[in-house]
Order: structure tokens, then C-alpha cells, then sequence
């Protein structure tokens, strides 16, 4: 017979990192249809999810704090103003709903003006600079996002409301209700990307990226294509936000990887994911997801079943920047020895396999039926 309490343990622990694996996978699939599709280096993937997060978050919260009629400052009183603005969320579904579609809209929309933004250095430079602007443009915001205490009061940083967590206490399963929501977020961007990447404008894109002069010569807008691919994703990518502050609704600016986003996590490690993978190959970034997160948590379960004296030990090298160490040796040895990463890259079908072979069985016939004829007396 199966305890209930061993069982209700093991979701509890197995939730987490099923959240965090729905959040790299999503933000995997916009570098994968920039980077792996369309050739576009952005590292200032970083600056897309934190707009879309905290942007939307901190709306959410200054909306529910003025339909509550909450008298006083915003951040000093976050505590008693996030308290009773979650308890109006648990007690209205709807509200709940309504909240959470409003921070997933503002968020996708802002995410998207931005990524138009981003399309014009996109035009005009080469991948290398286009990289590096994107890059400190990312770390700009952060930095901006700390320093102007209005927006999200400091470095202290302001908790944003968690409509769909409230909303799942109404069944008595709040992380399950969670976890629910972001994993069909994830389903569903990942069946769009793999249309996208099996679609006309997905091998457009793929050769975009391996000929641009070609892809010219032939009558493609490529300033178009590189705009569109940018506006997408980057939408996709503050929604990614929303679904982070989902689970983690203390949102932190800062450049350290303590605060919410940082340029570690939320850039280079979905390259990582992507390399690691199969670039333009969405079952490669699904199995790169999935071995990234299992190595991270079995380091860290590693190393916490050593004990503390090792814990301890391993502390004044740093344990975080051992797992990057392992993470980093990792990508080296998948470079050296499978560059294609675990899921090579395979060209798209135009047509059905069935058709495929039809065709194939056709050119085949016809020589053969035209030798048996030429053999044939008249």
C-alpha cells in the first residue's frame, strides 16, 4: 500500500525542478529559433525575460494595490499589501485569472516592443557586435532596474502577486496548480516552435542563417525575417518571465546570481542548453533541458548527501562555481566529441515519407520497364 504522506513528499520535491525544466525549456526554444534557426546571436536574452517579469509584476501589484484602495508606501508595506492581495486573489477565481492573463499579455506585448527595438542593431550589425549590444543592453536594465527605486524599490526588490498559486488553493494543491499552468505554457510553445521549425519559413530562416547573400539573391527580405524572429521570441521570453515569477514571485534586480535574473542563468546557460542539444533541433533542446537539470540536481544532491564536512570543505572553493566547473567541462567534452550536440540537426521533409518513397519506387520503375521493352521483340 502506498503512504500518502512518502507520496505527497516526493511531488512536493519532484515540483520544483519539473517548474524550473518548464522555464529553461521555453527560454531554450527562443534561443533555439534565433540562435539555432535564424543565426542570430542574442545574448541579451536576459533583458527580454526580466522586462516581461518584472515589468508585468510590478503592474500586477500597483493594479491590485489600487482596485484594494491600499493607503501607503508601496514598498515599505509589502508585506500587509502582498498578504491581502493574495487573500482577494484566493477568494475570487476570476480575479485570479483575470491577473494572470493581464501580467501574461502586458508582458508578451513588452517583450515583443522590445524585441522590435533589438531588430534594428540586428539589421545593420554583424553577429559578433549584435551579440556584445545585446549583451550590455541586458546588464543595463538590470543595473537600471536596481538603481531607480521607484520601479521596483532597490535592491530589495518588491514580491509580485501569485494568481495562479492562490487560485490553485482553491482545490488544495496550489504548487500542482502551478506546475499544471506552466507546463501546458511549455506544451504549447513547444508545438509552435516545432511548427515553426518544419514549416516554408523554417528552412528560409535555416538558410538565412547558412547564406544570407543567398537567401538575397533569391528574393527573401532578410530584415524582415531577422525583425519577425527577434519580435517572437521575445515575447515568448517575457512570458517565460511571468512563468518564473509563477513560483518564485520575489522579484530581485541586480547583476549578482542572487537576484531574480541574472545574465548567468537566464542567457549563457540556454545556450548551454541549446549547444548541448542540437542547435535548431527543438528535441535536442527538449533533451538538453531535461540533462542539464538532471546533472545540476544531482550535484547538488551530491553533494548535500556528503555531509557537512565535505559541504563545508567544498564551500571555500564555492559550491556554485563548482557546478559551473562541471557544467562547463560538460559542454567541452559535448563539443569535442559531438559538435552536432546529442540530436544532430536533420534536414526537413517536404512531404510525407509514404509520398517520399512513392516518388523513390517511380524513378526506380521507369529505367527498368524501359529496358524490359527495348528486350521486347516487335
Amino acid at each position: 500500500m502506498v503512504d500518502l504522506g512518502t507520496l505527497s513528499f516526493a511531488v512536493s520535491a519532484l515540483t520544483l525542478p519539473a517548474e524550473m525544466f518548464c522555464f529553461f525549456l521555453v527560454v531554450s526554444l527562443t534561443v533555439n529559433l534565433e540562435f539555432g534557426y535564424a543565426g542570430v546571436p542574442n545574448f541579451g536574452k536576459v533583458l527580454f525575460i526580466s522586462i516581461g517579469a518584472f515589468v508585468a509584476g510590478s503592474f500586477a501589484y500597483r493594479l491590485m494595490v489600487y482596485l484594494l484602495n491600499l493607503k501607503g508606501d508601496i514598498f515599505g508595506l509589502q508585506n500587509l499589501f502582498i498578504t491581502e492581495i493574495n487573500s482577494k486573489l484566493a477568494a475570487e477565481p476570476f480575479l485570479a485569472v483575470e491577473l494572470f492573463l493581464f501580467m501574461v499579455v502586458v508582458a508578451a506585448a513588452l517583450g515583443g516592443f522590445f524585441g522590435f527595438l533589438a531588430s534594428y542593431p540586428a539589421i545593420r550589425l554583424r553577429e559578433d557586435y549584435l551579440g556584445m549590444l545585446l549583451l550590455a543592453a541586458g546588464e543595463f536594465f538590470l543595473i537600471f532596474s536596481q538603481a531607480y527605486l521607484p520601479f521596483l524599490g532597490g535592491a530589495e526588490g518588491v514580491n509580485a502577486p501569485a494568481p495562479v498559486f492562490y487560485l490553485g488553493t482553491i482545490v488544495g494543491q496550489p504548487d500542482l496548480v502551478v506546475l499544471g499552468v506552466l507546463a501546458t505554457a511549455a506544451i504549447l510553445i513547444y508545438i509552435y516552435a516545432e511548427r515553426v521549425g518544419r514549416s516554408p519559413l523554417g528552412r528560409t530562416l535555416r538558410a538565412l542563417r547558412d547564406n544570407e547573400v543567398a537567401s538575397e539573391a533569391v528574393g527573401k527580405d532578410v530584415v524582415a525575417l531577422r525583425r519577425n524572429v527577434l519580435i517572437v521570441s521575445s515575447a515568448i521570453a517575457g512570458i517565460a518571465g511571468v512563468m518564473w515569477i509563477s513560483f518564485q514571485p520575489l522579484m530581485t534586480p541586480g547583476t549578482t546570481p542572487e537576484a531574480t535574473f541574472n545574465r548567468l542563468t537566464d542567457t549563457f546557460i540556454p545556450f548551454v542548453i541549446v549547444i548541448l542539444g542540437g542547435a535548431a533541433n527543438n528535441r535536442g533542446v527538449l533533451l538538453g533541458t531535461f540533462v542539464y537539470l538532471l546533472i545540476y540536481n544531482a550535484f547538488s544532491q551530491g553533494v548535500t548527501a556528503m555531509g557537512p564536512s565535505v559541504q563545508n570543505a567544498l564551500s571555500l572553493v564555492g559550491i556554485d562555481n563548482l557546478k559551473l566547473m562541471l557544467i562547463g567541462g560538460l559542454l567541452i567534452v559535448i563539443l569535442i566529441r559531438r559538435p552536432q550536440g546529442l540530436i544532430p540537426e536533420k534536414p526537413t521533409l517536404t512531404m510525407s515519407r509514404a509520398k517520399l518513397k512513392e516518388m523513390a519506387g517511380a524513378s526506380t520503375a521507369k529505367p527498368q520497364e524501359k529496358e524490359e521493352h527495348q528486350k521486347t521483340p516487335s
